[in-house]
């Protein structure tokens, strides 16, 4: 998933150090907050030869707030994410002419992700956020396949749907992140598809 040529990374490297800027250069503006943000990330793949079992990571990153009104806000994040799948028993059944006999059962993957969320408040405590996320891996530690082949694509569209207790400047939250998109990078024929259940913090210092 990650052993593409280097003009493809780089260039998602480029776009997400612009994205990193332009979060700096806009939350500058009265009208943008902006603050860092930490959270427990479980994560689970469904699909053939993959355990559909939720397992711990963490996501880090930062977020910007712009409000157009008392109610209605924009919310861009960038976060890194560490998320830990777990190999089925059967995987040597559906990936027989790709699998490695000797692969280990874990599955870490780190990934820049991008949460793009519309976020609207019921009143002053409470708000609900919505809307899509691109994820691109930076990292895997998985050895699934023979001949050092990555089992897991690079990218991934996801959407998210989470509530927020707003006290002061902090806020407390839990999302649900579901894949749109197949992350199965072996074989056409089985669809892997993620899900993050997250409950974190997020401060706003501005």
């Amino acid at each position: 998933m990650i052993s593409q040529p280097f003009n493809k990374s780089s260039k998602m490297k480029y776009t997400m150090v612009a994205f990193a800027l332009l979060l700096c250069a806009t939350a500058n503006a009265q009208t943008w907050h902006f603050g860092p943000k930490l959270d427990v990330n479980y994560s689970t793949i469904k699909g053939n030869g993959l355990k559909n079992k939720f397992s711990l990571g963490f996501q880090a990153g930062g977020f910007a707030e712009y409000n157009f009104n008392k109610h209605w806000a924009i919310q861009p994040e960038l976060l890194y994410s560490w998320s830990v799948y777990k190999k089925d028993g059967d995987f040597l059944t559906y990936y027989n002419n790709y699998g490695r006999t000797g692969a280990g059962d874990k599955v870490n993957l780190a990934t820049i992700s991008v949460p793009l969320l519309v976020r609207y408040n019921l009143n002053k405590t409470i708000s609900i956020l919505a809307g899509p996320q691109y994820s691109y891996l930076i990292y895997d530690d998985e050895d699934l396949l023979k001949n050092d082949r990555k089992a897991f694509k690079n990218s991934e569209v996801s959407a998210n749907i989470g509530v927020q207790v707003n006290l002061d400047k902090v806020g407390f939250y839990a999302r649900y992140n579901k894949g749109l998109t197949d992350v199965n990078d072996v074989d056409e024929r089985y669809n892997w598809k993620t899900s993050h259940i997250q409950v974190g913090m997020a401060v706003r210092i501005k």
